[in-house]
């Protein structure tokens, strides 16, 4: 942060950030949490929730590994070749340039936290 920038210091009340459709998918949506809007230099962390049967194609990010922690539902993650089962409570790590796709195998909304470096990140969809 430059000297007399100033951050917000209140919480984040995820259920008021906008919500927008993640490009390339249906049924899946992103909101911002935390990123250079709220004073953060290195850290952003995103909410997605992904509807009932939604599935994100199988993409990656050449520039950033990211933690993801899921906060409501079950669904199944690829990474690579290998299929990972994701429930509540799960923390899952992705590094940088493995592809990965999403799939909500449940009935109610997939809901994860996404912790990735403040960067423009790179994404490329194969």
């Amino acid at each position: 942060m430059k000297e007399g920038e100033k951050f917000k210091m209140e919480a984040i009340t995820a259920d008021k950030v906008k919500m927008e459709e993640v490009e390339n998918t249906d049924g899946i949506f992103i909101q911002w949490l935390l990123s250079e809007k709220e004073g953060s230099e290195r850290i952003y962390i995103r909410r997605f929730t992904l509807k009932p049967g939604a599935k994100m194609p199988f993409h990656k990010h050449g520039n950033c590994e990211h933690l993801q922690y899921y906060l409501k539902g079950k669904g199944k993650v690829r990474m690579g070749k290998k299929d990972i089962d994701v429930n509540q409570g799960d923390a899952l790590f992705i590094p940088s340039g493995v592809p990965h796709s999403y799939l909500n195998t449940g009935d109610d909304d997939l809901q994860f936290l996404c912790i990735v470096p403040g960067i423009d990140i790179e994404t490329d969809f194969l």
